[in-house]
């Protein structure tokens, strides 16, 4: 994730005037655990620096109910892996936390000697850590296994598609800023737009600002919900987004979820016909992990990367893999033969959709790809089928997992002090 690799440059100019802030009073009580002030302004400041965004006292006053609520869901999330008794162990932290370090050129313990000279908090990354391990298992476990998709789920969608021959869909990505119940609306849509118009100036920011900003699921993976038509989406998103264009992002948009942004990635016009009508192309799915310098903790990196690529099972897992992992980003090319790095097309020339194959070694990175689709070319539904199956997978394990949480939070016992 871009988040890991941005962590050092929110250390490094971490500004010793934020620490004076800090204070071990209690800013919220969940469940019966406890976020202190500490908490919050630590996470605020490196919230800041990783996405980019404006250090500004203004931008952090209008910031703190956000990242309040981002450290209560974090807090649920952790607990109910251990209501469902899923135990992540202080090696699995301390793992992640050496890889965020060997990112960054240092060792673990070089890397915690500049966070205490900072006046940082270890504590701050591990957090983070141990959210991101915790709610990954429990979808691994609870969500996961209820996405199942049959033959007549499949048909028709196709079916659906066929209807909509000639319209537009859109790529999408989201940010979703729900609505702070003691600062009210107006300051969450404050910040929206603060983003909105921060995020304009430099829309490559958008996927390490959702990583960081965003409420929802889809934050992991950079804010990206994937293709979708005017007719699935609610009125209000679909007014707000028919008359933008590719590489746009909306103005806040209010929803039952609060204010959400919208990054229009691409778009296209919907034509089944196409595999019959143009070059084939080809949908390759890459996880990028990055290689430390030690000669040793680079084998050891490229050893983890074969056990990955042997144990994957398909363009759906292989996102919800790319994501828990803490050393790994996940891209996707989507082109012809002649427009795709030959190694990387002859890596998979040859294999079946969903099928990853061996891990490429490329200077400082070992990259694994996995073709999920083929167009054109005269291509068999096969393929069709198995794109549809991929995209349709991946919008329910949201909708399950935005639900699975929405439901923890409403029953949690949540007491906020700011």
């Amino acid at each position: 994730m871009r988040f890991l690799t941005l962590i050092l440059c929110a250390i490094v100019a971490f500004s010793s005037a934020a620490s004076a802030q800090r204070s071990d009073s209690i800013a919220a009580v969940v469940n019966g655990d406890i976020i202190t002030f500490t908490d919050v302004y630590d996470r605020i400041d490196m919230v800041i620096k990783s996405s980019g965004m404006p250090n500004k006292k203004e931008f952090k006053k209008k910031l703190l109910p956000q990242v309040l609520t981002g450290l209560i869901t974090e807090t649920i999330q952790i607990q109910e892996a251990k209501t469902l008794g899923l135990k992540t162990s202080k090696e699995e932290i301390e793992t992640g936390f050496e890889k965020i370090a060997g990112q960054n050129k240092f060792t673990s313990e070089q890397f915690k000697k500049i966070l205490r000279r900072q006046n940082v908090r270890v504590a701050t990354i591990e957090q983070q850590i141990l959210a991101q391990l915790a709610w990954g298992k429990v979808i691994q476990r609870e969500i996961r296994p209820r996405v199942v998709l049959g033959d007549d789920d499949i048909n028709n969608e196709i079916d659906r598609l066929k209807t909509k021959e000639g319209q537009t869909e859109y790529s999408l990505a989201e940010i979703v800023l729900p609505i702070d119940p003691k600062s009210g609306e107006s300051k969450t849509r404050d910040v929206a737009s603060d983003l909105k118009k921060q995020l304009s100036k430099d829309i490559q920011k958008f996927p390490a600002a959702a990583r960081q900003f965003s409420q929802s699921s889809s934050a992991a993976n950079g804010g990206i919900i994937g293709w979708i038509t005017l007719d699935q989406m609610a009125p209000e998103i679909a007014g707000a987004i028919k008359n933008l264009q590719p590489r746009m992002i909306s103005d806040p948009i209010k929803t039952d979820d609060g204010y959400v942004l919208l990054f229009i990635r691409e778009q296209r016009v919907i034509d089944l016909g196409t595999a019959k009508k143009s070059a084939q192309k080809f949908r390759i799915k890459t996880v990028t992990f990055d290689l430390p310098k030690s000669e040793t903790a680079r084998k050891q990196t490229i050893s983890e990367a074969t056990v990955f690529a042997r144990d994957v099972t398909g363009c759906l897992d292989i996102v919800k893999r790319a994501t828990n992992a803490k050393n790994a980003s996940l891209s996707e090319v989507n082109d012809t033969q002649e427009n795709i790095p030959s190694d990387l097309f002859n890596s998979v020339k040859d294999k079946g959709i969903g099928e990853a194959a061996k891990p490429i070694v490329q200077g400082a990175h070992v990259i694994i790809p996995m073709l999920c689709g083929r167009e054109g070319g005269g291509a068999s539904t096969t393929a069709l089928e198995m794109d549809i199956e991929n995209r349709m997978g991946m919008q329910r394990m949201d909708i399950l997992q935005k639900r699975y949480l929405r439901d923890l939070i409403s029953d949690a016992y949540i007491e906020r002090r700011i």
